[in-house]
């Protein structure tokens, strides 16, 4: 506690007088003779105590009155972050950030936190001291928008108004480290206000980063309204990673009521390519999420657009999720074998999977040596018991399947086939031996992972039934991240799926063939090789969602790499875009809106992706005052709770609060006290009768 008039303190001296006059009216005590000395006897031990030890009561009281007058009349204070000796006119700077990103967008009581931030940090720069140093900062992108006098308040007002709101994650630790670090280091006062949603607490790095350079800061958070009404559409994922225009579609969704009010009749409509495919009506209790299966057939192949719908609430980023879905048009698959012999199986399952509407254009080639192979056009490669494999045909694999391309392994049983290289470069399971059940022998195949997509939707009635009976095989051992999908009963596996560079796998340890199993009379096999093609051929890396404000990749064919590019964001806002040349890849930075931005290549229409809500922008996420108070220290930091008047909180914090109203309540209390006390006793006064 300080006082801004400490030269008043002086009048404590007054509080003596109580004491005083109470000492001279004990000297002047009179004499009295009594007929009786019992009466004198009774008089000192029952009643000349009593009044003793109230006449001491009242002079204590008295002293207090005075004292507590005296400390009001002073000015007292408590000790705030700025020290009394700096109340004068001294250098200062201020730091003002103010978050604007998605959970910014929240609507409060009146306005959303964004323009109530606005509103308050314009109340309070017109509060500090006209010789300080004003630094205002946006959090989306960080950006510096006035530098100079706190005097400027028109610049001031104009550049906190022309602060929009955006749709990207918050970066606000690196952020405020980044301010402080930045700003002018001269000044003898340096306060940082945060006006912001805080959600999350400074990782280890960051805090002691800012621990190392807040040695002479003043942080203070000002807190944000929490969520009242608001239901948000979490994820929108397809169950099956099998996708066919003419199979039905099924999309899992999860919607959560993130607010303290119970919401009905609450409709969620699920829109493909703008036409609306599905509805469902439900109610939310507060607090609780929901689960939806929605079933829908695409009716085309291509990429396909959909997004999922929720009615308007106080937090619209999360009212719509779109999303895209890529179903093959064709496929294109080379198959290669030693012989037309020894392909012919495979060839066959091909050709009743392409039909008439030739959905698989089949190259087949027939290399008992593999020296060189073009694959630009090329989706799915099948290599059935390759053997000698050159150093060029392995480069030509790798490029193939860095750009996504889709490989079929179909072992051979063979002596010699296995090349060290070939095994390195393709990172193949690595070889064991060769096992042979013998002539009246089998070995039993079962599923292995049991969820995976080959098998999703499968209409079989009982699938052991139709799992292959395996004569001979390759025992191998997977290498890590390699997934075995069927095995063995004795464990050993049988087909396993990997990733390989930019591509994926699938790896038979078994051929196909009568000679060693029985797969490819098994009602299993020509859906199995269906789904493999599928999953194989359908690259979703350029429709992948990625979340607002980061970058994404677009991978393009060679024959397009000339094509002038250009992408619209979901507000219809076109863009140019120059491809990197040597990755043959698309980078779009610029992702800042929520929805479908579309990719054309030389006018037409080339892929699609969405952009989502990052989690960390959800409103519901919030972190306690009282946790980022203690993570950066009570010393430095201070939280303030919505609902306070900040210009007032942050005055009472800066330069203290002041006490001189505690001081006179405790007066009045104390005279009210004297007075109870001091009052004479009417039952002891004696009758005037």
């Amino acid at each position: 506690m300080t006082f801004l008039s400490p030269t008043l303190l002086w009048g404590l001296l007054a509080a003596s007088i109580p004491i005083i006059i109470h000492l001279i009216s004990l000297s002047k005590t009179k004499e009295m003779d009594f007929s009786s000395i019992r009466f004198l006897e009774e008089m000192k031990h029952e009643s000349i105590r009593k009044l003793q030890i109230k006449q001491w009561l009242l002079v204590l009281l008295r002293t207090l009155i005075i004292a507590a007058l005296v400390f009001m009349l002073a000015r007292p204070t408590t000790e705030g972050f700025i020290s009394s000796w700096l109340r004068g006119d001294v250098e200062s700077r201020a730091v003002v950030i103010i978050d604007n990103s998605a959970s910014m967008s929240l609507t409060g009581e009146k306005e959303s936190l964004l323009e109530n931030v606005k509103r308050q940090s314009k109340l309070l720069i017109r509060k500090l001291d006209e010789n300080t140093e004003i630094e205002i900062y946006q959090s989306n992108p960080m950006k510096l928008i006035f530098n100079g006098k706190q005097d400027r308040d028109q610049r001031i007002s104009k550049a906190i108004s022309a602060i929009s709101q955006s749709a990207t994650a918050d970066k606000l630790w690196p952020v405020i480290l980044n301010a402080i670090k930045t700003a002018e280091q001269h000044e003898i006062n340096k306060e940082c206000f945060i006006f912001s949603d805080i959600q999350s607490v400074p990782d280890t790095l960051s805090l002691n980063q800012l621990q190392n350079e807040l040695i002479e800061w003043k942080l203070y958070f000002i807190g944000q309204e929490t969520v009242q009404d608001n239901i948000g559409i979490y994820e929108v994922l397809p169950v099956s990673q099998v996708k066919l225009p003419d199979h039905l579609m099924k999309l899992n969704t999860l919607v959560t009521n993130e607010g303290d009010i119970e919401k009905r009749n609450v409709p969620i409509e699920l829109y493909l390519n703008n036409d609306r495919v599905g509805q469902v009506v439900t109610a939310f209790s507060p607090e609780k999420a929901k689960e939806f299966l929605f079933q829908a057939y695409p009716g085309k192949s291509g990429i396909i657009r959909g997004k999922m719908t929720i009615p308007a609430d106080d937090f619209y980023f999360d009212n719509e999720q779109s999303f895209e879905l890529s179903i093959p048009n064709q496929i294109s698959c080379m198959l290669i074998g030693e012989s037309v012999e020894d392909i012919f199986l495979i060839e066959e399952a091909l050709n009743s999977i392409s039909g008439e509407n030739e959905y698989i254009f089949l190259h087949r080639k027939i290399m008992p040596s593999i020296e060189k192979l073009f694959l630009d056009d090329t989706d799915v490669l099948i290599m059935n018991r390759p053997h000698r494999i050159s150093n060029k045909a392995l480069d030509d694999i790798q490029r193939f399947t860095s750009r996504g391309g889709g490989l079929i392994w179909i072992s051979d049983v063979g002596d010699g086939q296995w090349s060290t290289d070939v095994e390195s470069a393709l990172k193949l399971p690595i070889y064991m031996q060769i096992k042979d059940a013998g002539s009246e022998s089998f070995f039993a195949v079962e599923r292995t992972d049991t969820q995976h997509g080959l098998f999703a939707d499968l209409t079989v009635r009982k699938m052991s039934d139709e799992l292959p009976e395996v004569y001979t095989y390759t025992r191998v051992r997977p290498r890590l991240n390699q997934n075995v999908i069927l095995s063995m009963h004795n464990g050993d596996p049988y087909l396993l799926e990997y990733k390989l560079i930019g591509g994926n796998v699938y790896y038979f340890s078994s051929p196909i063939g009568l000679e060693w199993n029985d797969l490819a009379l098994r009602g299993l096999f020509v859906p199995l090789l269906h789904r493999m093609l599928i999953l194989l051929a359908t690259d979703e890396s350029n429709t992948l969602p990625v979340f607002a404000g980061e970058t994404k990749e677009i991978n393009m064919p060679k024959e397009l790499l000339n094509s002038k590019w250009e992408v619209y964001s979901p507000s219809g806002k076109q863009t140019l875009l120059i491809p990197d040349y040597n990755r043959e890849l698309l980078l779009i930075e610029k992702t800042e809106e929520l929805g479908s931005y579309e990719i054309y290549a030389g006018g037409d229409f080339f892929t699609a992706f969405s952009t989502q809500l990052h989690p960390h922008e959800r409103p519901i996420n919030r972190i306690s005052g009282q946790l980022i108070v203690n993570a950066i220290g009570s010393s430095q930091a201070h939280y303030i709770s919505p609902g306070e008047n900040t210009t007032a909180v942050l005055q009472d914090l800066r330069y203290g609060k002041a006490l001189w109203r505690n001081f006179l309540i405790i007066a009045i209390i104390l005279m009210l006290l004297e007075s109870i006390i001091g009052r004479p006793n009417i039952h002891a006064l004696k009758s005037k009768d």
